[in-house]
């Protein structure tokens, strides 16, 4: 996969290059010039040209079509002089396990056999084939296996059921910062390792080969939302990194086996442990040592109503306690925010993810995904800052009609959040190889969150209504600056400004 750079003398060394390397293909992700043309008619190469629609709903929203249309339009005309142009991509990432998705795909696909018979049509997918449901519409659906564990074992099921797949991306990714060695998670060898044993299983000659096999990158692309992962054969300043002369010795059927260094494998890092399980032993030794942290939560879960009293009268309130223990609730979304970032950075479905969502959000998200304590900090602040900012609204309405202190809107608003404290020890327990997988602390995170949500804000409003006479207009300002209707009313906005929830839902659990 080529992205073209901007100047023409690079543009035509890079081909060369690529077809040094024993390509007979190349799978452009943007139109090309007619220079780059006219030169992959004099070497022979086939171009494969993805037109610039991706990641957008079943729909298709109404600003990508005009564009698209237009460059489709430009595209057949070139094609129309260059024979090296011979394939056409309807898109990439879009939900095509929708079938109104694969009626465009297949209207758009009949328009270019009419104009021009000889070119062929294709799409780029990341689901699997069983969610897919537009393999018919085009001549060859290309698998997106970037990052993919088992790349080989998606494209023979995909195969089964339809023989003219091939490959439009594969590949994994380099960290800038990993250290030498096929021991060292993301390295350059380790990427080279994979697509070494990768192709080679798949150019097996005992076996049926995909029609065609792009690498996911030839060179790394400063354009991606999450810069950390660089998928090139070549960094930016077009520097080869092994995984180039696996291509070239494979492609060339000049070499199938390599000798990479194996280095050090990396020591683990336990911040996040020990800071999760940190705020546990804090809780532990808050409820072990504070007669008013045990006396409230006896009276919190099995007297509510004594509860209730000694919030209204103000008596037996420490802000201490109860500052520490918002604290812990900030703490403990704090770390489960961060662990899910972690997990989030090692899976392939994150990066189509975010590119499924508007640019402004994606590029919002990815520095978190990057640095997951970032993530932390954020989602942590955030959360107290809105609490606290709810409590003095609460504390200023209710002294409207009868007095009541800080202390008490701290107790108010702190004592409700007691699920937020099992988010820490739940994300802790999440991971590939640990007793929550992945997929399943998604569920529990997503399912859990929204029960806790409910539970905060139902509680917080009902206590404050049994113990303060505050006047009945004040309901609807003090509901909507509530947890529930703030995270309500902002994936509502959302999918105003072009969230499709669908299709993240689909590219979370099918790719």
């Amino acid at each position: 996969m080529w992205t073209p750079p901007s100047r023409p003398d690079s543009v035509l060394r890079q081909l060369d290059r690529i077809d040094r390397s024993g390509a007979t293909a190349v799978r452009l992700t943007r139109l090309p010039s007619a220079p780059i043309a006219a030169r992959a008619d004099s070497l022979g190469l086939r171009l494969y040209v993805d037109l610039p629609v991706e990641a957008v709903s079943a729909s298709w929203s109404d600003g990508a079509r005009p564009r698209a249309d237009a460059s489709l339009d430009r595209l057949l005309s070139l094609a129309n002089r260059h024979a090296s142009i011979t394939h056409v991509g309807l898109a990439r990432g879009v939900n095509t396990t929708a079938p109104r998705t694969c009626d465009r795909l297949r209207r758009w696909a009949d328009r270019i056999r009419d104009q021009s018979p000889s070119l062929q049509t294709y799409y780029v997918t990341p689901f699997i084939p069983s969610a897919d449901q537009c393999a018919g519409a085009v001549d060859h659906p290309l698998l997106d296996l970037r990052g993919h564990p088992r790349p080989t074992d998606r494209w023979h099921a995909w195969r089964a059921q339809t023989a003219s797949v091939g490959i439009g991306a594969l590949g994994t990714w380099t960290r800038p910062d990993a250290p030498a060695g096929l021991r060292v998670p993301h390295s350059a060898e380790r990427q080279a390792r994979y697509l070494e044993t990768t192709l080679s299983r798949l150019l097996d000659s005992t076996r049926a080969a995909p029609p065609v096999v792009f690498v996911a990158r030839w060179q790394d692309d400063h354009a991606s939302l999450l810069p950390a992962r660089r998928y090139g054969l070549h960094d930016a300043a077009g520097t080869p990194r092994p995984a180039a002369k696996v291509v070239r010795g494979i492609y060339s059927g000049t070499q199938r086996t390599f000798a990479f260094p194996d280095g050090s494998a990396p020591t683990g890092t336990y911040g996040l442990v020990l800071g999760g399980w940190g705020l546990v032993a804090v809780l532990g030794l808050l409820y072990a040592g504070s007669l008013f942290v045990r006396e409230t939560a006896v009276r919190y879960f099995t007297a509510p109503g004594f509860y209730r009293d000694a919030l209204q009268d103000g008596r037996e309130v420490s802000s201490g306690a109860n500052g520490l223990l918002l604290s812990l609730v900030g703490g403990s979304l704090g770390v489960a925010a961060a662990r899910t970032a972690q997990l989030a950075a090692a899976q392939p479905e994150t990066e189509r993810v975010l590119a499924a969502l508007p640019r402004i959000v994606g590029t919002a998200l990815a520095p978190g995904i990057e640095h997951p304590v970032l993530a932390g900090l954020a989602v942590g602040g955030g959360a107290l800052a809105l609490l606290l900012l709810w409590m003095g609204a609460l504390v200023a309405t209710a002294r409207l009609g009868t007095r009541f202190t800080v202390a008490q809107g701290l107790m108010l608003v702190t004592w409700p959040c007691w699920p937020v404290l099992l988010a820490s020890p739940i994300a802790l327990a999440a991971g590939p190889h640990a007793p929550l997988s992945p997929s399943l602390f998604g569920l529990v995170l997503l399912g859990g969150g929204t029960l806790a949500l409910i539970s905060v804000t139902l509680r917080v409003l009902f206590d404050y209504w049994q113990v303060t006479d505050a006047p009945a207009w004040t309901s609807f300002p003090l509901v909507a600056l509530s947890p529930l209707a703030l995270v309500g009313t902002s994936l509502l906005v959302a999918g105003q400004y072009g969230v499709s929830f669908s299709l993240l839902w689909r590219l979370a659990v099918y790719t």
